[in-house]
């Protein structure tokens, strides 16, 4: 129950009532689409739930957090669209004999695709660029001669200018807006950075894709589902439990481990009534476990000068002693790095909620949460 630490698909996946019906309407015109949200938000949760459970789509799904460059990146693409017309394996075939894959290619007629991608291969240098944006051909090219339609998903998508310049942008862009049989859908933590993309007049794939914020699950939704969950279990609870899931902002990944921890508490300890007391010893429980995590998040914050000052100020609502110029500069390094959002004018908020706690900790021994009361 309240599955944690990895996409979570079919029995597991709390519905998301508001953003499946949108989503999979995008994908039924095969229109692209751009998905934003912080880290642990569920994206990946979102769109494999649809693929694996709810569809037939082919699709080809990248995570660009594991490629160190572009060639890496084209190799993870050129291997599975090449599976489509039953060539699996292609990069172990062609180690083992360039002339039986060259054979295989040859079969499936797919125009001289398949020639130019063992010519890249046979190459002492590859041009990286070049490399990759053919990977992206040969999807389209496979997806037309199949006759089917591709879905093409990109995960932390803003992560390809960590491994190109961003000129490969435009590049990418000039190739793929010819693609008639492929869908892109693309996925993005960072959220400023997925902004200036997607949004920015000046950027090539402004409105190249249809945007779709992701906000956290519905706190009435989930609790509906938990009540469902807890009465089956015969277990009592009060109002606690609303406002504790309310706190969580329907964070999906910090309210399932919330609900997690209660639920193993009530099979491990025979208990038998979710009180306040119960939800902040389990909320606490949570915030520690998560703790070399949101370490981590300071120690990158403290590398850069003014930076967790700036996040301390931002979770204890304390102003800052810094002129107007250099707080814009260290407040907009903090979006970039995905440790805050701007709510409005000079309005900041702390993504992380459990991050957002321990900042405002005195006592790293104890924590101290402090939950009001909220009427469903």
């Amino acid at each position: 129950m309240f599955k944690t630490g990895s996409p979570v698909k079919g029995a597991d996946f709390i519905d998301r009532k508001k953003h499946l019906p949108i989503f999979k309407a995008y994908l039924e015109n095969n229109q692209h689409v751009m998905i934003k949200a912080p880290r642990r938000f569920g994206k990946t949760s979102l769109v494999k739930h649809v693929f694996e459970h709810e569809s037939n789509y082919t699709y080809i799904y990248v995570d660009l957090r594991r490629a160190t460059n572009l060639k890496l990146l084209a190799n993870q693409i050129i291997e599975k669209a090449y599976s489509f017309v039953g060539i699996d394996n292609f990069f172990y075939q062609f180690k083992k004999s360039i002339t039986g894959l060259l054979k295989s290619i040859q079969k499936v007629k797919i125009d001289d695709i398949g020639e130019i991608t063992l010519q890249y291969l046979e190459k002492d240098e590859i041009d990286e660029v070049e490399y990759f944006l053919h990977a992206m051909e040969i999807v389209e090219t496979i997806a037309a001669k199949k006759n089917i339609k591709i879905k093409f998903v990109f995960d932390e998508f803003q992560d390809i200018l960590r491994i190109a310049d961003n000129f490969i942008l435009e590049q990418l862009r000039s190739v793929i807006q010819h693609h008639e049989n492929v869908t892109y859908i693309f996925l993005g933590s960072i959220e400023t950075i997925m902004t200036k993309i997607f949004e920015d007049k000046t950027s090539s794939f402004f409105h190249f894709a249809r945007v779709m914020p992701l906000s956290g699950l519905d706190v009435n939704e989930l609790y509906e589902y938990t009540k469902e969950l807890l009465n089956t279990l015969k277990v009592n609870y009060d109002e606690s439990l609303y406002n504790f899931l309310f706190f969580l902002q329907g964070h999906p990944d910090y309210s399932a481990q919330f609900l997690q921890s209660l639920y193993f508490k009530i099979k491990i300890e025979d208990i038998k009534i979710i009180d306040n007391e119960l939800c902040i010893d389990t909320l606490k429980n949570s915030i520690i476990e998560n703790r070399a995590y949101l370490e981590e998040l300071i120690m990158k914050a403290k590398q850069k000068k003014h930076h967790y000052e700036a996040l301390l100020s931002i979770a204890n609502n304390k102003v800052i002693k810094l002129n107007s110029k250099t707080l814009y500069s260290v407040h907009s390094s903090l979006e970039d790095m995905g440790l805050i959002k701007k709510i409005d004018r000079a309005n900041y908020i702390i993504n992380d909620i459990f991050l957002n706690i321990l900042l405002q900790q005195k006592d790293d021994e104890n924590i101290i949460i402090e939950i009001d009361r909220h009427n469903k």
